[in-house]
C-alpha cells in the first residue's frame, strides 16, 4: 500500500509540472508544439541551443512532453 501510495503521489507531481509547462507556453498557433518563437515569448534567454536540446526529437518544434521534461530536468524554469 505504501508503495502504490508513493507512485500515485510521484505521477502526481509528474502531472503537475507537465500542466505547469504547458500553461507557462501559449500555443499561438493551435498546433500542439511550441515553436522557437513562442517559447521566446516566456523565456527572454532563451538561445537556439538550449532550444534544440530541449527539442527532444529534432523536430524543430517542442512538444508539451518535452517542455515538462526540460522544467524536470532544471533545463528552464516552469
Amino acid at each position: 500500500m505504501k508503495k502504490f501510495v508513493l507512485t500515485l503521489a510521484a505521477a502526481a507531481a509528474v502531472f503537475a509540472v507537465q500542466a505547469q509547462a504547458e500553461t507557462a507556453v501559449e500555443d499561438t498557433d493551435g498546433n500542439g508544439t511550441y515553436s522557437m518563437d513562442e517559447m521566446a515569448a516566456v523565456y527572454a534567454d532563451l538561445s537556439e541551443e538550449l532550444f534544440a536540446q530541449i527539442d527532444a526529437d529534432a523536430s524543430g518544434e517542442v512538444s508539451p512532453e518535452e517542455l515538462a521534461a526540460a522544467v524536470e530536468a532544471g533545463l528552464i524554469e516552469g
